[in-house]
């Protein structure tokens, strides 16, 4: 639930790109709840666009009753010792992949569609984030921007095993190939963590249509730039979409601030 004296701003957006025809990208930006998400569907056709959509609202359907209700009815084993939320949302992911799973099955179509899905929600003081693929989350803070997950990509693996360094990672032929997503497997395999933040911090939601277009540095200089979120994500959309656009971009900008300040942040 949410504490009593932080609430949300929030900003979302997508666009198609300049070289697709069609957008397979799905973003939930709730404030209120304080759900914020960001799915890029795969599969070619329609099964892109299916997967994502039906990724993020399977996650949110499941994860919306503990999120209002800490109390709420646990309808799966939770380790004594754990995180119970943590396991609340691995819960979720579980959910959302057996959805796109069984869709696939009922669609002969959309055999092989699958999607990443990267969240961030608010409970209990901490920033909580459920992730799987190569969509990303990251926290501007001052003059500091950071990469809070870590994609699910081979690149990824070869840049940890020092076979390929960072620069060369970004112009690597094979650096869409994700190892983890959503509707692929029976068992999903997804980060669950939580991290601090403070009302100074602005988090950044993205699809790999954005972070592709535009280095790290310059993403950051966009959002601390930015009058309000809804600023810094359409000039987000328009410099990825100037770079090149090659790819459906999307992000979901949010920011936590105190009720007990006079009034919350310009952003």
């Amino acid at each position: 639930m949410l504490g009593e004296n932080i609430v949300f701003n929030g900003y979302g957006i997508t666009d198609t790109g300049k070289r697709r025809s069609q957008n397979e990208d799905f973003f939930i930006c709730d404030p209120e709840k304080a759900i914020f998400l960001v799915a890029d569907g795969v599969g070619g056709e329609s099964g892109g666009e299916v997967a994502s959509r039906l990724a993020a609202e399977h996650f949110v359907r499941l994860i919306t009753p503990f999120v209002l209700d800490s109390d709420a009815t646990i309808p799966f084993n939770h380790p004594n010792n754990g995180d119970l939320f943590q396991s609340t949302l691995a819960h979720a992911v579980e959910g959302a992949n057996a959805a796109v799973i069984d869709f696939a099955e009922e669609h002969k179509t959309h055999r092989g569609m699958g999607s990443t899905l990267t969240a961030a929600i608010f409970h209990e003081d901490r920033i909580y984030v459920a992730h799987i693929g190569d969509s990303r989350l990251y926290r501007v803070r001052e003059d500091d921007m950071q990469q809070v997950t870590e994609d699910h990509t081979k690149v990824q693996e070869m840049v940890k095993e020092n076979i390929l360094a960072i620069e060369e990672a970004r112009k690597h032929p094979q650096r869409h190939i994700i190892t983890r997503c959503v509707g692929r497997k029976k068992q999903s395999k997804p980060d669950i963590f939580s991290i601090d933040y403070s009302t100074e911090d602005i988090f950044l939601l993205s699809s790999d249509g954005l972070h592709d277009m535009l280095r790290d540095e310059e993403i950051r200089l966009i959002v601390v730039h930015a009058e309000t979120l809804e600023q810094a994500g359409k000039r987000l959309i328009e410099a990825a979409n100037e770079k090149g656009g090659k790819d459906n971009i999307t992000v979901v900008l949010f920011q936590p601030y105190s009720v007990s300040e006079q009034e919350s942040p310009v952003r």
